[in-house]
């Protein structure tokens, strides 16, 4: 079955991720930052200062996660859906009428745990648990929201922000959350979402096929040799790309790049991250994410071999191109991963446990790579780093097969 005949046939559950893999854009660090500025002279803070606050909001909401996220295995779908936009719309509204700092700081707490982690972390249980054989395909689909969100929001606030400012900007989002997120759910979940869901999945009661894996628990996860080689693959990308994106001005002066160019190279990041969504899927359907997580990491360690060898400024086009194969992937593969090898029962309350371990690697990263280039190491230093920490954490992914007695061919 084509993407197009697959969309249409599933278009309820298709939608339904796609709609909150977009909104989570509102939670995300690339739309936040447009509003900095205008955070900063509201509340007369520094950027340092505003950077702690918003590190610490990261945080706290990933720890946040770990709990919330795992309450979706044991509530109605809806139910859950409705109080993550409640929680979400209200947090959009709680920083456009924030009058001291402590407000912005419960409303930054609440888009990065609601928006940023649980919008993505619903879709993501949904597709995964109401679809077994084409999971990867409705990921890929489902995935395109972020991608979406990526390519116009941007601009879009931006020019919003310069006509109304940044709280009417806010306000606007909020509602807009609140008015289109719980209709897209109720249209598209219907009575029962296993109504909509695969027919091989639709066939088994629970509304979860049996996976190879079973249905583990996460403390039992916990205790699996396999989740500990299998981590540092999931989080070499999120945690290497927030580092790298944000300190994206000193590369390009180690590089001696225009600063402009590098901006205009998260184009090809987002074609590719685009295009490997909608390839992945379809290839984790034919030969499951086992089989592929071993090299999904590929194009990046490609990526940081192809920074260090040269300075030509076309570089950095092929290395964000790279980039953006790794990430378009990474979503598809994990999340299909752990639904392979832990089953779908309790795949929310481990999706939340691992979602929980990337905010605070993304948290981590930007305080790693500024301590390094505060001690006066060039970031050539930081690049090699990254080389290496992609490189092993390849070899731990190829192990984790062995042990789990998967050939690799």
């Amino acid at each position: 079955m084509n993407f197009v005949s697959f969309a249409i046939r599933y278009k309820r559950l298709i939608l339904f991720g796609f709609g909150l893999t977009f909104f989570s854009s509102f939670g995300q660090t690339f739309l936040i930052s447009v509003f900095v500025p205008g955070f900063l002279e509201s509340f007369g803070v520094s950027y340092a200062y505003f950077g702690s606050l918003y590190s610490a909001a990261t945080l706290g909401s990933a720890f946040i996660l770990a709990w919330a996220g795992a309450l979706i295995d044991r509530v109605s779908l809806k139910k859950y859906a409705i109080a993550v936009t409640a929680g979400y719309a209200a947090a959009l509204l709680t920083v456009s009428f924030s009058l001291w700092i402590w407000m912005l700081f419960l409303g930054l707490l609440g888009i990065r745990l609601f928006g940023q982690g649980l919008c993505g972390h619903t879709a993501h249980t949904t597709i995964a648990r109401y679809f077994s054989t084409m999971r990867g395909k409705a990921l890929s689909l489902s995935n395109l929201g972020f991608s979406l969100g990526e390519a116009v929001l941007p601009l879009t606030i931006t020019a919003l922000i310069a006509l109304v400012g940044w709280r009417i900007s806010w306000a606007s989002i909020g509602l807009l959350t609140a008015i289109v997120l719980p209709v897209l759910i109720i249209s598209t979940l219907g009575r029962d979402p296993l109504e909509h869901a695969e027919d091989e999945v639709r066939s088994k009661s629970g509304g979860s096929a049996p996976e190879p894996g079973g249905h583990w628990k996460r403390r039992l996860v916990l205790k699996d040799s396999r989740f500990y080689l299998l981590l540092p693959a999931a989080l070499a990308s999120p945690f290497l790309l927030t580092g790298f994106f944000l300190y994206q001005t000193q590369l390009a002066v180690n590089k001696g790049w225009e600063v402009e160019i590098m901006a205009s190279s998260f184009i090809a990041f987002a074609l590719s991250k685009s295009g490997s969504s909608l390839l992945s899927g379809s290839l984790i359907d034919r030969f499951t994410a086992c089989r592929l997580y071993p090299f999904f990491l590929i194009p990046l360690l490609a990526g940081f071999s192809v920074l260090i060898a040269f300075t030509h400024p076309a570089t950095v086009f092929v290395y964000m191109f790279l980039a953006g194969i790794t990430m378009g992937a990474a979503f598809n593969i994990t999340t299909s991963l752990y639904a392979e090898l832990y089953g779908t029962a309790n795949l929310g309350a481990i999706r939340s446990m691992m979602t929980m371990f990337m905010v605070i690697s993304t948290a981590a990263s930007p305080v790693l790579f500024g301590l390094v280039l505060d001690s006066g190491h060039s970031f050539e230093i930081i690049i090699k780093g990254a080389l290496v920490f992609v490189a092993i954490s390849t070899i731990l992914a190829i192990f984790i097969y062995r042990h789990a007695g998967i050939k690799i061919s």
